[in-house]
């Protein structure tokens, strides 16, 4: 069985069936996490704010969804679907009804809708990191120089079965000391040959996020990894899933996180 041990509970994980996976296992496994960067909150603070101070308007005007919110249920997206609905329903069946919403909410009303947006875009591609050494450092540093190798700790074909675009809720970013290829393909294609890095280094950080995204390569990786004789690598290694993704949310306040795998 595989958890993730949060606040002194622990949450069921899926752990993914790679090669880094089992080699990031072998050396983290169990091992406390502490968080070098928190979940950014600031669009969910804005938004409950808001909702929280005018609630008695809106229960008047019968807003149930807007007016029935508590600390929780904006970290949910069904939660968050209802609320972006009741607005544009509001606005649609009631004329003038932007113009009475603002009047009695000091304009926070047309602030509401961004702040929903704003929440659901910080859902998708805000992260918690967690690790040792120095903050947020992936290429050189203190911490990552004991391991400073520029000798392959992993195949090249290991290192395309583990890395992908696709984003678990548990990530571990590429700690090359080089440019991996999707990063040369962007900021220096002509250079791979030169600084290119496929070596499958374990960096110290983890990064964890609340929903699963599928973001996709931009055009032309393919033919340019085609014509370097290289494999589509993605830009990080997925590490692990939460089996209920409501789990994730655990993350937002962790002071630290730790992977059991049995």
């Amino acid at each position: 069985m595989s958890v993730c041990s949060i606040n002194g509970k622990e949450y069921r994980i899926e752990i993914a069936k790679t090669p880094f996976a089992t080699e990031w296992l072998r050396l983290f496994n169990d091992k406390s996490l502490p968080v070098k960067a928190r979940y950014n909150t600031n669009a969910y603070e804005k938004l409950y704010k808001v909702l929280n101070l005018h609630k008695d308007f809106f229960k008047k005007i019968k807003l149930q969804s807007l007016c029935n919110v508590s600390e929780n249920d904006l970290w949910d997206r069904e939660k968050i679907k209802e609320l972006h609905l009741e607005i544009v329903t509001f606005q649609k069946n009631y004329k003038k009804s932007t113009d009475l919403a603002n009047i009695n909410t000091n304009n926070d009303w047309d602030h509401i809708h961004d702040y929903i947006h704003e929440l659901e875009q910080s859902i998708r591609s805000n992260i918690a990191v967690f690790g040792h050494g120095e903050k947020l450092l992936n290429h050189d540093s203190e911490a990552l120089a004991e391991t400073w190798s520029w000798e392959p700790l992993m195949s090249i074909d290991d290192f395309y079965k583990s890395s992908d675009f696709d984003r678990f809720h548990i990530n571990v970013p590429f700690t090359e000391l080089g440019r991996h290829p999707y990063e040369s393909f962007i900021f220096s294609p002509d250079t791979y040959e030169q600084e290119g890095s496929m070596l499958g280094r374990i960096g110290n950080n983890i990064e964890v996020q609340l929903v699963k995204t599928y973001p996709r390569p931009e055009k032309g990786y393919k033919e340019w990894c085609d014509q370097n004789g290289l494999p589509c690598v993605g830009t990080h290694f997925p590490l692990a899933n939460f089996e209920n993704e409501k789990d994730a949310k655990q993350i937002i306040y962790a002071d630290s996180i730790k992977i059991k795998h049995d």
